[in-house]
């Protein structure tokens, strides 16, 4: 069975998030109950306010983003930023989404096209100078460096978007505290959420929910900073979000359809929750799922095929399976590849 992922979910509705925030000042807000109180503006703030030292841990503005007013022109819940970004958050941010586009043009011709380096820049530019996260310059060093190596040759190229490693998760820290206003999840400290938040409205840091709604939102700054995994730190529910409401946990060895209802670090395993480790290459997959580095092919964890190995789908490359001839229905070799077929 197809298991759906906070991951997953983020990365097909980044490209809706994106386009909601770039072009969220062109447009009218049509319903009048979407407003709220206003609140102080981050962004004024953010001009006078001298930029934090990557890492520190000065304490939280006061001050909380402003919401939309009923009739207001609707603008982005990361507004616009004076002066030129974070030299931290621009080091991270080229390293996320301009170096793969550079690397991928390289491989296949023409020009790096677009992507989202410079309003990944601008939101946690805009983010860190109102100490509401904070960024380490060894982790983001880090991050930069394992993008670096993941990018390497082409083999990896393929018209969806290249891998975060491992390094780069988890390094955008928040610093709000329990009810403050925030703009994103990531801006909470420690286990607490921006509930409310949006592409276009600000949200309150509040712990995760027992029950109630959730998964109905894309939190921004976590999409253009390609925070897959934020959702573990930051979770909308005690439990689980099944079917858009939260939802308890199931106990250790209760039947189950679907992974996330066994809770944070267990599994449905032959349709009981379980707590066994993920299998390695060479072992026989666990509900469809295999240790980091690895996939699930045929019902069994394998690694991904070096460029050249004969294959016969896409999902035993690291990249694509290339047919080796127009029309050809009997496998191929890994390799790269520029576009969808």
């Amino acid at each position: 069975m197809p298991v759906q992922t906070d991951g997953d979910r983020l990365q097909r509705l980044c490209a809706a998030a994106l386009i909601l925030h770039l072009c969220a000042a062109c447009a009218r807000r049509t319903s009048p109950e979407a407003g709220a109180t206003a609140a102080p503006s981050l962004e004024a703030d953010a001009a006078a306010a001298p930029s934090p030292e990557a890492g520190a841990t000065t304490a939280p503005s006061p001050a909380g983003p402003a919401d939309n007013l009923p009739g207001d022109e609707i603008t982005p819940v990361y507004g616009k930023a004076e002066g030129a970004p974070e030299p931290l958050a621009a080091r991270l941010c080229d390293a996320l989404h301009a170096l793969p586009a550079r690397r991928k043009a390289a491989c296949c011709g023409g020009a790096a096209g677009f992507h989202a380096a410079a309003e990944c820049a601008r939101a946690l530019s805009l983010a860190v100078r109102t100490r509401a996260v904070t960024l380490s310059t060894d982790e983001v060093g880090r991050c930069v460096e394992a993008m670096e190596r993941s990018l390497d040759g082409c083999d990896w190229v393929s018209p969806l978007a290249a891998p975060v490693p491992p390094a780069c998760e988890g390094i955008v820290r928040g610093a709000l505290d329990e009810g403050a206003r925030c703009r994103s999840s990531l801006e909470c400290a420690g286990g607490l959420r921006c509930d409310g938040a949006g592409p276009t409205d600000a949200g309150t840091c509040r712990p995760p929910r027992a029950a109630g709604p959730c998964g109905l939102s894309v939190d921004a700054l976590a999409a253009v900073t390609r925070q897959t995994r934020y959702a573990e730190a930051h979770p909308e529910c005690r439990g689980h979000c099944a079917g858009r409401a939260c939802a308890d946990d199931l106990p250790l060895g209760g039947r189950c359809e679907a992974h996330a209802a066994c809770g944070r670090g267990r599994r449905c395993v032959d349709a009981r929750c379980s707590e066994a480790a993920l299998p390695p290459a060479g072992a026989a997959c666990l509900g469809g799922l295999c240790a980091a580095g690895v996939r699930c092919v045929d019902g069994r964890c394998v690694a991904p095929k070096a460029e050249g190995e004969a294959c016969t789908r896409d999902g035993e490359c690291r990249a694509a399976c290339v047919r080796r001839g127009r029309g050809s229905a009997v496998g191929g070799v890994c390799g790269m590849r520029c576009a969808a077929p």
